[in-house]
């Protein structure tokens, strides 16, 4: 598996003059990197709109369901970062939304870090909700490619896994179990799926890459979208693997700035099936608490 090459960026594209005039960027300031046009300035304030918004009674659900279909192309598509099919079209892709905040109306996110690159933004994110009475974060990159200032093509970066946590406890399975227990030596810090905080140590860095690729054969994964700023660089991942006895869909991202790689890619196909991933969303959405009214 030779995708995963990652070097630490030291220098990129410096941002641009023509940002001024977009006012989000004086909320966000230096979490923005990149030339940020006006149709990248569009969705940058809609979906920090977005994520910021509250959705706990029906008024406040129809509102968010509402601002989050309009990020989107009325043809536009949006895809997860693992095995589930594309959702295709403005109307479908804002019912999904409305399923998943009447299951978990809790559900935000707050920006990290966004770098753009022409019609291509990675908007990075730290999403939370409830599950279970508990509360569960994890990071996620959305990389969407923009038209006219509406997303044609979105995907979704992040771990499924975590949503399962709250139900499966010390049953669910975790690719990563144990990599990261003892990592004493010093190096560049990585990040990524399974892992609590940064890892330093070059062996383990090794451990966790070569547990990824123990994970899938046939791996055809080639680069598509990518986005440089002064100290961060976006690199996609898209293409199939094979992985528990099926070909699917597969990508991940990888980010990295001085000293530091994240990666962003989803665990859950790669240890689960179809049907017992199913079986997981049923117990998920079955068991979500009902919403405030």
């Amino acid at each position: 598996m030779v995708l995963i090459s990652a070097t630490v960026l030291g220098s990129g594209t410096a941002v641009a003059e023509t940002n001024e005039g977009c006012s989000i960027l004086e909320q966000l300031g230096d979490r923005v990197e990149g030339e940020v046009s006006p149709s990248a300035c569009a969705f940058i304030t809609k979906q920090t709109a977005f994520g910021a918004m509250r959705s706990e009674t029906p008024e406040a659900r129809d509102a968010r369901v509402r601002l989050y279909g309009s990020i989107f192309a009325v043809d536009g598509t949006l895809a997860e970062s693992g095995s589930a099919p594309p959702v295709a079209g403005r109307a479908n892709i804002a019912n999904s939304l409305r399923t998943l905040l009447n299951a978990f109306p809790t559900f935000r996110f707050t920006p990290v870090k966004i770098v753009v690159n022409g019609d291509a933004v990675f908007y990075e994110a730290d999403n939370e909700m409830t599950i279970r009475g508990e509360v569960v974060r994890y990071p996620a990159v959305y990389r969407v490619v923009l038209t006219s200032g509406e997303v044609v093509q979105g995907r979704r970066y992040h771990d499924r896994t975590e949503w399962f946590r709250p139900i499966e406890k010390d049953a669910l399975r975790e690719l990563f179990t144990g990599v990261a227990d003892n990592c004493p030596r010093r190096g560049p810090a990585f990040t990524g799926p399974g892992l609590t905080e940064p890892v330093t140590d070059p062996l383990c860095h090794a451990a966790y890459l070569g547990r990824l690729s123990g994970a899938m054969t046939d791996v055809r994964l080639t680069a598509d979208q990518a986005a440089a700023g002064p100290h961060t660089l976006f690199q996609e991942y898209r293409g199939t693997v094979r992985a528990k006895g099926r070909t699917i869909e597969y990508g991940m991202i990888v980010g990295t700035e001085p000293g530091r790689v994240r990666y962003y890619f989803d665990t859950l196909p790669l240890s689960y099936d179809d049907s017992e991933i199913a079986g997981l969303f049923t117990k998920l959405v079955t068991g979500a608490a009902l919403p405030a009214r």
